[in-house]
């Protein structure tokens, strides 16, 4: 398959989770089949939001408020399988054909792998199987393509990385979690990053502001439904991300 029908098998996956991802009261919602029960229902919305509130009361009250550092180690886990959810995405989007549906099945795995190698290329396989990483990676990713190609900085995206941390070791001690329930919720936010990001630029690679449209969306409904974050609420102060 080449890079043009692997790109628009993917772009199907981003726009079945955009249409879907407001449709909490369906019965058959692709993004509930997508996403997996654990990661829409006992997704980290509720911790993050809290993590927010707190970091933002800091700030508003003129404290000096440190980023709660804790050891990555809080949001790791050890996969019990090989990945699954490129499989489950592909099996969400109705009235495809047994080929298609395979080719699809292919391309959203090569969009895991190329997060590994991402990983490697970087020398960051600390955030490997670790879910602070990935959620960090989709906020990277969905700020990239709503503000048009505009990077944080690495001091930027550790402050961050720091504060997804805290959120997730928050809570995960309010709901505990299996280790096949962090591998799937980790696979299928990795997923939803990979997806704005690879939209996002072959739309600006090839010219086509439509796909580049459809990305933004993309990533401003997942930041919502996934972190409870909108881009009016990001803070960035030198070296420092803060969400109000």
């Amino acid at each position: 398959m080449n890079n043009i029908s692997r790109m628009l098998l993917a772009m199907g996956a981003g726009c079945v989770l955009l249409a879907s991802a407001g449709e909490a009261g369906a019965q058959a919602n692709p993004y509930r089949q997508y996403s997996s029960t654990s990661f829409v229902n006992g997704n980290l919305k509720q911790a993050f939001q809290k993590q927010w509130r707190g970091t933002a009361a800091g700030a508003h009250s003129g404290a000096t408020l440190e980023p709660v550092k804790l050891p990555l180690s809080v949001s790791s886990f050890r996969p019990v399988s090989a990945p699954v959810m490129h499989k489950r995405v592909a099996a969400s989007i109705q009235d495809l054909d047994a080929e298609p549906r395979e080719e699809l099945e292919g391309a959203l795995l090569e969009l895991l792998k190329g997060y590994d190698q991402l990983l490697e290329d970087n020398d960051e396989q600390r955030l490997k199987n670790n879910l602070a990483g990935a959620f960090n990676f989709l906020f990277i990713s969905s700020y990239y393509a709503l503000k048009n190609g505009q990077e944080l900085t690495e001091a930027q995206q550790e402050s961050m990385l720091e504060q997804v941390n805290a959120a997730i070791a928050m809570g995960l001690k309010e709901r505990r979690m299996s280790d096949r329930e962090k591998q799937e919720m980790y696979e299928s936010v990795v997923l939803s990053g990979t997806l704005i990001l690879g939209l996002y630029n072959e739309g600006r690679d090839k010219g086509r502001p439509e796909q580049m449209k459809t990305a933004r969306e993309l990533a401003k409904e997942l930041l919502g439904q996934m972190m409870g974050i909108t881009l009016d609420k990001v803070r960035i102060s030198g070296d420092t991300v803060r969400i109000d």
